[in-house]
């Protein structure tokens, strides 16, 4: 019987998230065992063979020396939890997924920082925020065909969807962007010096109905699955 390789998510406290019930269902379609890390909970990581950063709020602006917006929530505990998770998988070259905000704190995380209000730093980039328009709105992107990114999906360009309201700025160290908009909104990120060290703005797991994005999510597992025989053998 073939085992699982065991994927660690991160999530918020809230026992129903959205976020992540969609990224439980995409782990378990592409053969992976979800696993959810939040903070404040028993967090048993050290067996798990790949790491995805989920989204949720926004990054807290402090890590990245910005102020906080008035009456805005941050989730502080799921930064810090995030930024050492991240750093322990990287630190064992495990596959990482980052998506949304996980790709925003991937980029802080390496140094970069991000723009506090999309709209507000680039033309044409007033998405809608309605939730039914989460539902249908779709955006086009270009695609690095070198890139790790670009090989998974085999397309030069791909439609996406919009949840975020903020967007990636300066780029990290070591990271490389790989996809992004015609009005220079940065859509994917990655450091090709690793097997597979993803971020993405949009959030795939609510595109299962679309091969592509099935495609994303098959070869972070099949990595995933790789670490394991790697590591036993």
């Amino acid at each position: 019987m073939t085992i699982r390789p065991l994927i660690g998510i991160t999530s918020s406290r809230h026992l129903v998230s959205p976020s992540y019930l969609g990224l439980w269902l995409a782990v378990r379609l592409a053969g992976g065992q979800p696993r959810r890390i939040c903070a404040g909970c028993r967090n048993d990581v050290q067996q798990i063979d790949g790491l995805i950063l989920a989204g949720g709020t926004d990054v807290s602006p402090f890590l990245f020396h910005r102020s906080p917006r008035p009456l805005q929530h941050y989730d502080r505990e799921r930064d810090t939890l995030e930024i050492r998770m991240l750093q322990w998988a990287r630190r064992r070259r495990l596959p990482l997924l980052a998506i949304c905000r996980g790709a925003q704190l991937l980029n802080v995380a390496h140094g970069g920082s991000i723009h506090m209000a999309v709209h507000k730093a680039y033309r044409n980039a007033r998405y809608p925020h309605h939730p039914l328009a989460h539902l249908t709105f779709r955006k086009m992107v270009q695609i690095a065909p070198a890139s790790l990114f670009g090989r998974i999906c085999g397309v030069p360009t791909l439609t996406v969807n919009s949840l975020h309201r903020q967007s990636i700025d300066r780029l990290g160290s070591g990271l490389q962007i790989s996809a992004c908009e015609a009005n220079g909104v940065i859509q994917a990120i990655e450091d090709p010096s690793l097997p597979f060290y993803l971020g993405v703005q949009f959030h795939p797991e609510l595109l299962l109905y679309r091969a592509v994005y099935r495609r994303l999510f098959r070869a972070f597992i099949n990595s995933a699955a790789a670490e394991r025989v790697g590591s036993s053998g």
